[in-house]
């Protein structure tokens, strides 16, 4: 059997999850694996593209639940994966962990791992909506093998919940490359992009603009400020999506247009961390979020939800400041003080690239998936027929 992977996503936009998967898919691409992924949003289809990895363009898997709809895409997907045989099929994201472990469950894949990268509630989300996706995460957990956490706080709770049986569910962090950079000498023409001047303090929050990302939180903490204070403030917020004309309507109504820019989706998000002053991730729900990894390898300081997967990324508040979601009030005090105080900045941002040095890198993450495929491959009862592909996973 050749070793060939399918990475299912459906329609999910690109963002921290898609970086993650292109770095998996290239690096067993480099142990002479086939990998494709199955994605139909064209932005990640692009980076896809750009990485050189297969895309299975295969419109089976819809962010919006449609029974009727979400019934033929599975079928449509099992008959695929029948005719093309794949030795992994790993699955990420909501729906598609849900549609794609079933067809690849029904259709006899050797190995299906999904990847949970957050749950489709918060811990404050209302006991019926977290009892409905337990639900059915754990009917979805029949068709793998492992469902992988990208936190040590989301593998305890999926364990208490039941989304799958306990023996199934493990933690693999998220990690990223290096992509530490210094700009001290262009700091400032970095700024100038954004008509900021060298005297202000700069916020960036980086990230979807999508519900339960906390912006609104965000924008009614700076609405609090002193006016003082307010004024020599610049927030960049950095990112497309859905909210995007609420969020900039909200601020022209609380009379903030002078102090937020709407930069809209960014590339150079290392270059722009570099030359800020502060990052702010007001959310309330996340898996273990990239763009926190990113601010804290930037070694930035940063304020940021108690929410427990953020708890478990800083330290417990070592590399951070944290504040509870959903409060303003909190989030307002929380820039006032790290506004006013230049070496708390810097104290944040020294143990926040340390934590990340330890715990966070890409090859961390690699080698921990490494491990999970090749011990999963081997304790397959059709071991035998995998030989070769075995030996491919252990060169």
């Amino acid at each position: 059997m050749e070793g060939r992977i399918l990475h299912v996503v459906g329609d999910s936009k690109l963002g921290g999850a898609s970086l993650g998967i292109i770095r998996l898919a290239r690096f067993w691409q480099t142990l002479g694996w086939g990998v494709d992924v199955l994605a139909t949003d064209p932005q990640f289809g692009r980076a896809l593209a750009a990485a050189g990895i297969p895309v299975i363009p295969a419109d089976v898997i819809w962010r919006e639940i449609r029974p009727w709809a979400d019934l033929k895409g599975l079928w449509k997907l099992y008959r695929f994966l029948r005719s093309h045989r794949y030795t992994v099929v790993h699955t990420h994201t909501t729906k598609a962990g849900f549609v794609g472990r079933i067809a690849a469950g029904l259709a006899d894949v050797p190995l299906v791992i999904h990847t949970v990268h957050g749950l489709a509630f918060h811990e404050s989300s209302p006991r019926m909506k977290i009892l409905s996706y337990t639900i059915l995460e754990r009917i979805a957990s029949w068709g793998c093998q492992h469902v992988i956490t990208v936190s040590h706080f989301h593998e305890q709770w999926g364990r208490r919940l039941g989304i799958a049986a306990r023996k199934k569910i493990r933690a693999i962090p998220n990690g990223i490359p290096d992509r530490r950079i210094s700009v001290s000498r262009d700091r400032q023409k970095i700024r100038d992009r954004w008509n900021v001047r060298e005297e202000q303090t700069v916020l960036l929050t980086p990230g979807r603009l999508a519900p339960e990302k906390g912006l609104e939180d965000l924008l009614e903490a700076l609405g609090q400020l002193p006016p003082e204070l307010r004024q020599r403030l610049v927030l960049l917020i950095v990112g497309e999506g859905e909210l995007r004309p609420d969020l900039q309507r909200m601020a022209q109504d609380a009379g903030l247009g002078e102090q937020v820019r709407f930069t809209g989706f960014q590339e150079n998000i290392p270059e722009l961390l570099a030359a800020c002053d502060i990052v702010v991730f007001p959310t309330w729900r996340e898996g273990l979020s990239i763009a926190l990894l990113e601010a804290m390898c930037q070694g930035c300081a940063i304020i940021t939800t108690a929410i427990g997967s953020n708890r478990e990324a800083t330290g417990d508040g070592e590399g951070a400041l944290l504040v509870s979601p959903g409060q303003p009030v909190q989030l307002a005090a929380a820039i006032t003080t790290l506004s006013n105080d230049e070496v708390l900045r810097e104290q944040l941002g020294i143990s926040a690239r340390r934590i990340y040095e330890q715990r966070y890198t890409q090859e961390r993450m690699l080698e921990g998936y490494h491990r999970l495929y090749a011990e999963s491959l081997k304790e397959l009862s059709n071991a035998q027929t995998l030989s070769p592909v075995l030996s491919s996973i252990d060169r």
